[in-house]
């Protein structure tokens, strides 16, 4: 018994020394509780915390198109099918952004252009007069070239029986008045090529031709300047203005005009528009299926095709009927002048062409 408490005794003193600690003295260190880590249980929904939403692109495909400019309507010359080549029809320009700095507050709008002449419907060697003051029997002030350019109006024209419109003009020969009968606005082949209100006169006068309509043909010519007519380019020149326009088409009591000479024989060809000139017209110009701005479209033939001095300052359209395969001869054209004056266009002349010996 002594001997197992005497083992036991260190046991004791250790437990008696530990209690004592508890009772009094520093405080202990902190527990440290350990967690157990979760586990996921598989018959409970995955939860999973939300996150802010990232913003997306839409795709361009899924968008509707952008708008588009509506197509230019060209007009062409009805019933008969379209001109060919056809006039390069202006094209819709999207607007661009302008900078608000592009025009400065201050900055005042363009003035129009002031429109330039030219000489026309004269001889390569003949000149045009420019005059003091209006009338042909006015002192004479200089002489204009039959290619003068440049010229500008600057004022109102003034009257004169018998003798036409005369315009106040700058020239490089001087001030002064001139025929305006003999003068033709600029405007670049392109330009008139490419305008629709030029293929919309073409149709007009077909139709006028066609229904012979001679208020509609009055429209289309002005009244001053009048039409020029050519049963060939080398033949005489019949220059129809005012009421004349108005009268082609009557079958009785129509004006008898001196056409010119008839090829080969050389007799002479007198009678009315209707007699001459509108057959031609009905078989060529309303059956053309070919049309040219600016360039004459010709058949086979031993004469030449050109136009005649002094027309080549205003643009034209040839109308071109080309021979059926079995007549190879048998073919015609029309050049169709048409010149701007005032802003307007108007048919300015009309010359035939066919097979020639």
């Amino acid at each position: 018994m002594s001997i197992r408490i005497r083992h036991l005794l260190p046991f004791i003193l250790l437990l008696a020394l530990a209690s004592l600690s508890a009772c009094g003295g520093a405080a202990g260190p902190d527990l440290v509780i350990p967690t157990v880590a979760a586990t996921a249980d598989p018959n409970l929904p995955t939860v999973t915390a939300p996150t802010a939403a990232a913003p997306t692109a839409t795709s361009l495909s899924t968008l509707p198109p952008p708008p588009t400019a509506a197509p230019t309507v060209t007009a062409t010359p009805l019933p008969l099918p379209s001109p060919t080549p056809v006039p390069p029809s202006p094209t819709a320009v999207p607007p661009t952004a302008i900078p608000p700095t592009a025009v400065p507050p201050t900055a005042t709008p363009v003035a129009n252009v002031e429109p330039s002449y030219q000489v026309a419907f004269v001889a390569a060697n003949d000149t045009l007069n420019v005059r003091r003051q209006p009338g042909a029997g006015s002192p004479l002030v200089g002489r204009l070239a039959a290619n003068a350019t440049g010229i500008r109006v600057v004022g109102q024209g003034q009257g004169v029986r018998d003798g036409g419109l005369w315009l106040p003009v700058e020239t490089s020969v001087g001030e002064g008045y001139v025929n305006s009968r003999y003068l033709t606005e600029s405007i670049s082949r392109e330009a008139f090529c490419a305008d629709p209100a030029v293929t919309t006169l073409l149709a007009q006068l077909q139709t006028a031709i066609a229904q012979e309509d001679a208020a509609l043909l009055d429209e289309l010519v002005h009244p001053q300047r009048g039409l020029r007519l050519r049963l060939n380019w080398w033949n005489e020149e019949i220059v129809v203005r005012d009421q004349e326009v108005e009268r082609l088409f009557r079958e009785r009591n129509g004006e008898v005009y001196n056409w010119g000479t008839n090829e080969g024989s050389g007799e002479r060809i007198r009678g009315t528009f209707r007699e001459v000139m509108l057959p031609f017209l009905q078989k060529d110009l309303l059956a053309a299926t070919q049309w040219n701005c600016d360039a004459l479209q010709q058949g086979p033939t031993a004469g030449m095709t050109i136009l005649p001095e002094g027309y080549e300052a205003v643009h034209f359209y040839s109308a071109h009927r080309p021979a059926p395969a079995d007549v190879e001869f048998d073919w015609g054209t029309w050049a169709v002048g048409v010149e701007r004056w005032e802003g307007r266009y108007y048919v300015s002349y009309l010359v035939h062409y066919r097979y020639e010996v």
